[in-house]
């Protein structure tokens, strides 16, 4: 059930680096030439002090899907890793309320950050990028984490073509210094620009009041972002009709099981069961949950949560529907080495694409979204605020099937 263990993974990814590092990195100097994405990461590392820089490949390929998760559906954690190990990474450390619009190599980034397609550019590194295989090597614990790992180096300058052509619509939110950030986000959204890109956006400071504006870590603006998102979409559902049918969606990658169940409700409510089962079968489960009233209290499983719900409310919302909503995720032991809060959402956004199973009872729907999971249901649904809320209801008999 769990495929291949921790070390076979590890090992597989360690040996296909080497063959990339062999083939394509042996005459790399600290002048390099590449394409980037375009991307950048901010790293929070000794915040308020952060080291920030593009990421780029030397490699003779298209980099764009290099730093694109919304295309990574349905890869190998292989894949995923090969993908960030390709791309090196410049640093130049600064302080996250530097003046941006007078600092020319922060400059540069934005430039960067709004081209329409991957870029070419030149860096000048002070001394040869080294690789870096840490955080392979060692245990990942949560997917918040945002991996960066590869080759890295700080520094000394990076040159730009010309004549990039920039993205109107981050051009608009970027010159606008009274678009106030959570409207520049979700105005980003609604113009289609996908999450990782608008996350980078905010990471480099360049939307929101001018005189707000600062670095924020890579880690820090991808839970923002899908927290602003979500929380947008959920109040122009509050006038949708309810959803008319239990559906359970499910999907499976990197060792993830998602089970998503959404019932039939005109008010919405979202809660998330998130268990890591380790190499005995056991596991602890962590819940999260909204009313009606919004969240009370910043959740104990971080970005995942967010993650989760913004890819349930923007379905609901393209449906024009409303529900109450559980996400199950379980985690199984070769799922050990976290690519970050992106595989939530996009693995939730990959389950609800496919076709769903219906019900007529809450108790069969919940039967059947666990009968492919290790923790029972009883388990999962010991912990549901929305199940107790739903049997103390005037008609249990509309969601359990009972008279």
């Amino acid at each position: 059930m769990y495929g291949r263990n921790t070390e076979e993974i590890k090992k597989h990814i360690t040996e296909g680096w080497k063959q990339i590092l062999g083939s394509n990195f042996d005459n790399l100097s600290e002048k390099i030439s590449g394409e980037s994405p375009p991307s950048v990461f901010v790293s929070s590392y000794s915040y308020p002090k952060v080291k920030v820089g593009p990421l780029f490949s030397p490699l003779q390929t298209d980099s764009s899907i290099l730093d694109r998760p919304e295309k990574w559906a349905g890869k190998s954690i292989e894949e995923i890793v090969r993908y960030k190990l390709s791309l090196i990474r410049g640093t130049h450390s600064m302080h996250v309320k530097t003046n941006l619009n007078a600092d020319r190599y922060m400059q540069s980034l934005q430039e960067l950050t709004m081209a329409t397609r991957s870029t070419e550019i030149e860096v000048a590194f002070e001394r040869k990028p080294k690789l870096n295989l840490e955080e392979i090597s060692s245990r990942a614990t949560s997917d918040s984490d945002t991996v960066q790992f590869g080759l890295a180096s700080e520094l000394e300058s990076i040159k730009l073509p010309s004549d990039i052509s920039s993205d109107k619509k981050i051009e608009k939110a970027f010159y606008d210094f009274d678009f106030r950030a959570k409207e520049a986000i979700n105005y980003l959204y609604e113009e289609g620009i996908e999450i990782s890109r608008i996350s980078k956006i905010l990471s480099l400071g360049m939307i929101g009041i001018k005189k707000n504006r600062k670095l924020v870590p890579t880690k820090w603006s991808i839970s923002a972002i899908d927290q602003t998102i979500s929380l947008n979409l959920i109040k122009k559902t509050e006038t949708f009709q309810s959803l008319d049918q239990i559906r359970i969606y499910k999907y499976v990658h990197f060792g993830n099981y998602y089970s998503i169940v959404l019932i039939p409700d005109e008010l919405w409510s979202f809660e998330m069961h998130e268990a890591w089962i380790d190499n005995k079968g056991d596991a602890k489960i962590e819940t999260d949950t909204e009313d009606p009233s919004g969240l009370k209290n910043y959740p104990k499983i971080g970005g995942s949560y967010f993650a989760a719900r913004l890819a349930v409310i923007e379905f609901l919302h393209y449906q024009k529907r409303n529900a109450s909503v559980i996400v199950l995720r379980e985690i199984h032991p070769e799922y050990n080495l976290p690519v970050g809060v992106w595989q939530i959402r996009e693995g939730i956004r990959e389950a609800l694409r496919m076709n769903y199973n219906k019900f007529e009872t809450l108790d069969m729907a919940l039967s059947f979204a666990c009968n492919n999971l290790t923790i029972s249901k009883n388990e999962w649904i010991g912990n549901s605020s929305i199940i107790k809320a739903r049997k103390s209801h005037s008609r249990i008999s509309d969601y359990f099937g009972t008279s």
